[in-house]
């Protein structure tokens, strides 16, 4: 493996641990939380996990950029790489006490190409993550490390799908009409509330299928490269694959097999929300 790859993987994975670490310290303490607006919390924890990442990052590579959920004008943007962060994904889940959230952490490059990154489930100690060419894997709390894989599920009456709530009210619409579309075909829905999370678990085949109308890049980054890696696929709502940007947008995740039919039953409900 490249060197600088490698220190990118390690930085991300060592990082998100420590950070998990810092989570679970936190989590039986009081919660200061915070209206950042409509259906959207931030905690004290969101804030000092950040700050935790974007120290230990700097230290190391103190000519990086930062994209990060929390504003932070004190981060540079620019940088030959830009490291993409979610402190702490599923942050209603974690204000309310449900212990289901991630930590994810990317390196993308300047150009847009997703390198490493690292997926931590503070709670369960499972740490997923890929560098790009090298595969993706999977530590548990013992140390044990195992490849990652998508399912090999191939019908939509045995598969297994997670859709994910927008802020948005016409966004909800569309969710619930691809809910009134899906449920009937599939074995069963979930909704995880953590979209990192949940398109890590596609990648170890815990789930066939992820559909969310709208997320930002620090929920996608790091679990685009644990899918692609993993032999899933990643498209945007129109259905071409998926592509970094600093945009907001939705996306459909798959184990590949189930991707095409999804498909075509999204991408009309997604037009008609446009």
């Amino acid at each position: 493996m490249d060197v600088d790859l490698l220190q990118l993987l390690e930085t991300a994975r060592d990082t998100a641990v420590s950070t998990g670490s810092l989570i679970r310290q936190k989590w039986n303490q009081p919660r200061e939380i915070k209206s950042k607006g409509f259906r959207d919390v931030v905690t004290d924890t969101d804030m000092a996990a950040q700050k935790l990442i974007t120290d230990a990052i700097r230290a190391q590579f103190p000519a990086h950029g930062f994209l990060t959920e929390e504003d932070d004008d004190d981060l540079p943007t620019d940088g030959p790489v830009i490291w993409v962060i979610d402190p702490v994904d599923g942050t209603t889940n974690f204000s309310r006490e449900v212990p289901t959230f991630c930590v994810s952490i990317a390196a993308v490059s300047n150009t847009g190409r997703v390198l490493a990154g690292a997926v931590y489930d503070p709670m369960r100690q499972e740490l997923f993550s890929a560098a790009r060419g090298q595969g993706a894997w999977l530590s548990d709390q013992s140390g044990q490390r195992r490849p990652l894989a998508v399912s090999l599920v191939d019908e939509f009456s045995e598969a297994l799908w997670a859709l994910d709530w927008s802020r948005q009210q016409a966004l909800r619409q569309s969710a619930l009409a691809i809910l009134n579309v899906l449920a009937p075909q599939v074995n069963d829905v979930r909704a995880i509330g953590a979209a990192a999370l949940a398109l890590s678990w596609l990648a170890a085949g815990r789930i066939d299928g992820y559909i969310n109308f709208q997320l930002c890049p620090w929920d996608l980054a790091a679990a685009s490269l644990l899918i692609h890696e993993a032999g899933g696929q990643l498209s945007h709502l129109d259905g071409q694959d998926w592509r970094y940007s600093t945009h907001d947008g939705g996306c459909v995740g798959s184990n590949g097999r189930l991707h095409k039919r999804i498909l075509s039953q999204i991408i009309p409900i997604s037009e008609r929300s446009h």
